[in-house]
């Protein structure tokens, strides 16, 4: 039976992890496939997950924690087509 991997199992695995090598050792001990991401100009691993892609980062500097968020992208708060009313 496969595992089923969630946000909050990836915080718990990761919760003293210090390092991104920790991080690394600790994904690949637990058997969970992970890769690297570079796309938003910051390293971040990048695991599929349940609900979609889960990415983990480093927040802002060496000292701080790791965040772990959803990969998917955002509605945009404007519509892509111009919406053309009967009016004009």
């Amino acid at each position: 039976m496969k595992m089923l991997i969630t946000s909050g199992r990836i915080r718990s695995i990761i919760s003293g992890a210090k390092t991104e090598k920790d991080i690394e050792r600790a994904f690949r001990s637990h058997g969970i496939r992970f890769s690297y991401d570079t796309r938003a100009g910051f390293l971040a691993f990048r695991i599929a997950a349940r609900s979609g892609s889960v990415l983990v980062y480093r927040t802002c500097s060496r000292s701080a924690p790791f965040m772990v968020r959803s990969a998917a992208p955002t509605a945009p708060g404007f519509p892509l087509f111009p919406v053309l009313h009967p009016d004009y």
